[in-house]
């Protein structure tokens, strides 16, 4: 599966352990708008910030457009490399129809939000 993301919103939120970065946008198929996400990235002092690491938690969920409600739906959990905008980790949970991709790899590729799912 071979998508892109296409941000829309980017809020950061600072609290005293670290950072929220809060995400939102559009998921395009072919240059088709096929679903919505929302992403959430944490920065947590001391633990993603050192060592020459500039990463955060992150957890994504793709909500695919339908008639469904609530709508079909792919959560991705990995890391973000703020340096290159670059991601990796697992889908973490699916709707019925994506759940054979639950444990499959992605990468995000930070240079052109293409979103790989293999």
């Amino acid at each position: 599966m071979i998508l892109q993301l296409k941000q829309l919103a980017l809020t950061n939120v600072n609290d005293a352990a670290g950072r929220w970065q809060f995400e939102g946008g559009q998921v395009l198929e072919n240059a088709v708008h096929v679903a919505n996400f929302a992403s959430i990235k944490r920065v947590t002092f001391k633990g993603t910030d050192q060592d020459g690491q500039n990463t955060a938690s992150v957890t994504t969920t793709l909500f695919f457009l339908g008639v469904n409600n609530p709508p079909h739906n792919i959560t991705l959990e990995g890391a973000h490399d703020f340096s290159s905008g670059n991601q990796t980790g697992s889908v973490s949970a699916a709707s019925a129809p994506y759940a054979a991709n639950i444990g499959h790899q992605y990468t995000l590729a930070g240079a052109t939000n293409i979103l790989t799912i293999v």
